[in-house]
């Protein structure tokens, strides 16, 4: 784990280091992960072969060359990959893009107004309100809704993000709309729609059902003020 600690050992390792394991595995941890996030590092403990993960997981060295392949054959074919898909929580067998359903048959989709929730800072990445347990952005088709989401999440400096969309409501899909070049419309992919039934389902289960991404530190405020932030943006927002 980065230069030697220079401690006295037996083993080559100090006794914090020795029995460090790996986040992947859980072999002997040598190495801190470097990948950057959101301006910092990520830092967690690795062995000498595993990876972080091109979808934010720390992953073994198999899994992460057969990421690397799905991404180069993505980029060749424009089709991304089974895995993909079902780690945004859409189906197979959609248009690929934009681009692909403007192009063909548009019967069942309609432009539709969708809402998503981000953390807010001057940082690179995106950092969206997630399901928990998945790494799939909530995205949904009605303002209460996304209000009553906000309100369940862990206080943090956030916005509501309005998206135009070209919605599927009855496959739960919707692709952000962007009417600049080619280019531009194959940049956007599919992303699950999460319906009223959907959402009321989850918080049956659970009363915190949903969660902040990863890899941000900061952006944290106290519950009041928090509670303010998601009321000035109701009422700006509802009466929009």
């Amino acid at each position: 784990m980065g230069p030697p600690c220079k401690k006295p050992s037996t083993n080559g390792w100090c006794s914090k280091h020795e029995k460090l394991k790996c986040v992947s595995c859980g072999e002997h941890a040598v190495r801190s992960c470097d990948e950057g996030m959101g301006g910092l590092t990520c830092g967690v403990p690795l062995c000498q072969t595993c990876h972080h993960g091109l979808d934010g997981v720390h992953v073994v060295a198999k899994v992460y060359n057969d990421q690397i392949k799905e991404r180069r054959e993505s980029e060749q074919t424009g089709q991304e990959s089974k895995r993909v898909l079902e780690g945004r929580g859409v189906p197979t067998g959609l248009p690929r893009h934009l681009k692909d359903l403007l192009d063909g048959d548009r019967v069942g989709w309609a432009i539709k107004a969708c809402y998503a929730l981000e953390i807010k800072h001057g940082l690179m990445g995106f950092f969206p309100a997630i399901a928990k347990g998945t790494n799939i952005m909530i995205l949904v088709p009605d303002k209460e809704l996304i209000f009553r989401i906000w309100q369940s999440l862990d206080p943090r400096d956030s916005q509501v993000l309005p998206l135009e969309c070209m919605v599927n409501e009855i496959a739960t899909v919707a692709y952000p709309m962007r009417l600049g070049s080619d280019y531009e419309k194959s940049q956007s992919r599919p992303l699950k729609l999460f319906s009223a039934s959907e959402v009321e389902d989850l918080f049956a289960k659970d009363v915190a059902p949903f969660t902040w991404a990863p890899g941000l530190f900061g952006a944290d405020m106290d519950q009041e003020r928090f509670d303010v932030l998601v009321d000035r943006a109701k009422k700006e927002l509802l009466v929009a």
